[in-house]
């Protein structure tokens, strides 16, 4: 139990830090910016832009989370953003978003499972969530204080 409490209150401190939660903000910016350079000048091919939103999303996702002290208990975007919904409002849209990206993901599995490739349709709406999700974040993470 004291190794439990040890543990979380390190966590907690060390990234309620602002350098710590930025850095993972600072990785999503970067892969969202070259994952909307790619889609933009058709570059890449769908399946390294894929890769980039994802990790644009993980890396946006879990510098939210490592604001708010908590350790995401699976590393799975889908998994992220259930942690989120328990601290925050999240725009509705999202989750759809997040499972149309799942469905690209190959798992961990037993079982042989076909690539699927995403169209250049897919990756188009995959692009706009990402730009969605950016915004959004940065709402979160630097929330503008009106003076009246």
């Amino acid at each position: 139990m004291m190794n439990l409490l040890f543990y979380q209150n390190h966590f907690l401190k060390k990234h309620n830090n602002m350098d710590e939660w930025k850095k993972y903000y600072d990785e999503g910016v970067a892969y969202s910016k070259v994952s909307q350079g790619a889609t933009k000048k058709g570059k890449l091919g769908n399946i390294v832009i894929y890769n980039m939103v994802s990790m644009a999303a993980e890396g946006f996702l879990t510098s939210l989370l490592a604001r708010e002290g908590v350790f995401p208990e699976h590393s799975s975007i889908s998994s992220m953003m259930r942690e989120l919904k328990k601290r925050m409002p999240v725009p509705d849209a999202f989750t759809s978003e997040v499972r149309f990206l799942n469905t690209f993901m190959n798992f961990c599995s037993l079982e042989v499972v076909p690539e699927r490739i995403p169209t250049d349709e897919e990756v188009k709406r995959m692009s706009l969530f990402i730009a969605e999700l950016q915004v959004w974040v940065e709402q979160s993470l630097y929330p503008v204080n009106e003076i009246c």
